[in-house]
């Protein structure tokens, strides 16, 4: 159970995030783990990240036959999809098929990847599922249980002119939704990407800044609400309570100035963000 997502920055720059939460069954138990598996290669240059989600031992193991790969691969970038395509036909026919009709269709195996690659100054994105392998198609790609909650908030807040660094934060934010709304997505979020041809990974502290922004924005985000809609800004409250139980009740939304106060401050916030820290 997982949220991946993989996402077109602009300027040759392609990033990749994940929740951190795998659960193991049947106790139940939650550990926090990252789901990017990434390497990069100086000669022909290049760089992958891969993300998965479905049976966790199947996705280690066809990342690292992928990379493996990858570090030694030095033909075309076509010849590099045909190779990745035999690759996971085989994987699946050696590990998976086994169980097909031999096991209930919930203990087959079942797994799914979203793949960036960059090799000789080309970049290439794959979505593989089982045994097939698809383009993924810019801007954006998702895979996992909160697949369908992370395709619908992109589809509403990508941005027309992206940046690495606002792609990052809106990353961030799908999988801070996801999280709060999907049911096996949770803990905390990694965020990784690659700039032309380089790789890098957004720090984890930097992360939990931004969600704990993103909280105060949900409750800016219903008071704005509350006066768009011009609820009630105190409720009148009867003459028989007492009075410090008068005092204790607060306003259902606070004044507009101080609401466009805070926002003012997160849009400050924001505008200082730098996500460049790569390895070449």
């Amino acid at each position: 159970m997982t949220i991946a997502i993989q996402l077109a920055a602009g300027n040759f720059s392609y990033l990749t995030a994940t929740d951190t939460q795998v659960t193991y069954s049947p106790v139940g138990a939650k550990v926090d783990t990252g789901k990017i598996r990434g390497a990069w290669r100086a000669k022909p240059i290049g760089a992958i990240n891969i993300a998965g989600a479905g049976d966790t031992p199947y996705i280690t193991a066809i990342s690292q036959e992928i990379i493996k790969m990858f570090q030694k691969f030095r033909g075309t970038p076509d010849q590099l999809e045909t190779r990745l395509r035999t690759l996971v036909r085989d994987f699946y026919k050696e590990q998976v098929l086994p169980f097909v009709g031999k096991l209930d269709d919930e203990n087959v195996p079942d797994y799914s990847l979203l793949i960036t690659a960059r090799h000789k100054h080309e970049t290439k994105l794959w979505n593989v599922d089982g045994k097939l392998v698809t383009d993924s198609e810019p801007p954006f790609d998702c895979i996992g249980i909160g697949e369908s909650v992370a395709t619908a908030l992109l589809n509403r807040l990508y941005p027309m002119h992206p940046t690495l660094d606002s792609i990052a934060v809106l990353a961030a934010y799908v999988i801070y939704r996801v999280k709060s709304s999907v049911d096996g997505c949770g803990l905390k979020t990694e965020i990784r990407f690659i700039y032309k041809d380089k790789i890098g990974v957004v720090p984890m502290d930097r992360i939990e800044r931004w969600e704990a922004l993103f909280q105060k924005y949900d409750r800016l985000e219903r008071e704005a609400f509350y006066h768009a809609m011009n609820f009630v800004f105190k409720p009148a409250i009867p003459d028989f309570v007492p009075k410090e139980v008068k005092a204790a009740i607060s306003p259902q939304m606070r004044a507009l100035p101080e609401i466009v106060q805070d926002i003012e401050g997160m849009r400050e916030e924001f505008s200082k963000v730098t996500i460049f820290s790569v390895s070449s």
